[in-house]
């Protein structure tokens, strides 16, 4: 079934869409729900809760493509976290000024597993884990991350620069060659 059908379905409370709806897109918003979530089952409850916020703000999702549907979803998914994050978390743990800039280059990044790289991830801490996530895999600016999570451009900077730091740590413990810049 087409997707811009698929979604009309879902707009009239079709309970046989939503499922197909749900099950087109869950696994892959579940992988990005775990990125921001350290639990299994917080990042089942992100899901949950933006598949509701989805079907419910549906009427107004104007669709224009499967690209477009799923930033949309993810964006929403990415939302829910964000404010449970939030609710839960104090991202003002570091001082601004350590906030400089720092590049790293992984050279060896292409061989490490996906699973590897992301249980790294998940074992950061929560601060540093949503605003990597945030700008190294969503690709926010650090202005709109400190919109979002109400923190300074500054705290943002070094959250990041932190948690680059600690994953280069790890992925040496792990024997993989890091290099810096």
């Amino acid at each position: 079934m087409h997707l811009s059908d698929l979604l009309a379905r879902c707009r009239a409370h079709d309970v046989k869409a939503q499922r197909l709806l749900y099950e087109r897109y869950a696994g892959r918003l579940f992988r990005v729900a775990q990125r921001y979530m350290k639990d299994r089952m917080e990042a089942e409850d992100m899901l949950v809760s933006a598949f509701q916020k989805i079907f419910e703000h549906l009427k107004k999702f104007e669709y224009k493509d499967e690209a477009a549907t799923w930033v949309w979803m993810k964006t929403i998914l990415v939302n829910q976290c964000l404010m449970e994050l939030r609710r839960s978390a104090n991202f003002t743990m570091v001082p601004e000024n350590e906030a400089a800039e720092q590049t790293f280059t992984y050279s060896i990044i292409e061989e490490i597993a996906a699973e590897t790289i992301q249980k790294l991830i998940t074992e950061l801490p929560i601060g540093y884990r949503t605003i990597f996530n945030l700008v190294a895999l969503e690709g926010y600016t650090h202005m709109e991350v400190a919109k979002q999570l109400q923190i300074s451009e500054g705290t943002s900077k070094s959250q990041l620069n932190k948690a680059r730091q600690l994953l280069q740590k790890k992925l040496q413990a792990l024997g993989y060659a890091t290099q810096t810049r």
